[in-house]
């Protein structure tokens, strides 16, 4: 499979998913997908994934488990049981995370890829990320609607967390 980007905002046609949402409206998704409770990566949000062939090498360092798992769209199919890599580009530095894909969704033109996270220092990690993601995306939606000039980030920033923080799963 190799390295794969999954979501990226200005890719036109190539296969990838763009910044609107399943329904073809602008607007954010829900952090947390209500039939699983893993935490959904933002449409349109970059995320690259590297299927790991000899397992996970740093598995047996955290043998805690964790208790979350990210959901990202691919336009492939990813089968379950593959150990995955996937990496999220966030100010400037890289975000990884590895995991166990145990959960494949065809929906529509795309599959929804369930991620069991492997170790516990990831699942706090992560959930701090997708909420940067999610309010990243809300900004974005933000701007689009009512013009880049009338935005304050820091208090769009406080309206997504008053609106939504309470909807990422908990540890």
């Amino acid at each position: 499979m190799g390295s794969q980007r999954l979501n990226q905002y200005k890719k036109k046609s190539t296969g990838l998913r763009g910044p609107f949402p399943r329904n073809g409206q602008r607007g954010t998704t829900a952090i947390k997908d209500e039939q699983t409770g893993f935490i959904h990566h933002p449409t349109g949000f970059p995320i690259e994934c590297k299927r790991l062939w000899f397992g996970d090498p740093d598995a047996g360092k955290d043998r805690g488990g964790s208790d979350i798992g990210l959901m990202f769209d691919s336009e492939k199919y990813i089968r379950p049981g593959v150990t995955l890599e996937i990496t999220i580009p966030l100010r400037n530095e890289i975000e990884k995370f590895r995991g166990k894909v145990v959960l494949v969704r065809h929906n529509g033109d795309c599959y929804e890829i369930g991620l069991w996270l492997r170790r516990h220092a990831d699942a706090s990690r992560a959930r701090i990320v997708e909420q940067i993601c999610h309010i990243e995306a809300y900004l974005k939606d933000k701007k689009f609607r009512e013009g880049p000039y009338v935005i304050n980030r820091e208090r769009a920033a406080e309206e997504w967390i008053t609106k939504y923080a309470s909807t990422v799963p908990s540890l």
